[in-house]
């Protein structure tokens, strides 16, 4: 089963144009967390 063919995600994924839009969106969020992990793992072994 495609992402496009989804009931509820299907209209985010429907046109490439969106498509491109949201994995650009879920590679920023990606990379944001993996920067407020390591913030929070350096934090805590500061605190100990």
């Amino acid at each position: 089963m495609k992402i496009e063919e989804d009931a509820i995600l299907g209209e985010f994924f429907d046109t490439p144009e969106k498509k491109a839009k949201w994995m650009k969106r879920l590679t920023y969020l990606y990379i944001a967390w993996i920067i407020f992990v390591i913030v929070g793992v350096a934090m805590a072994l500061i605190y100990l």
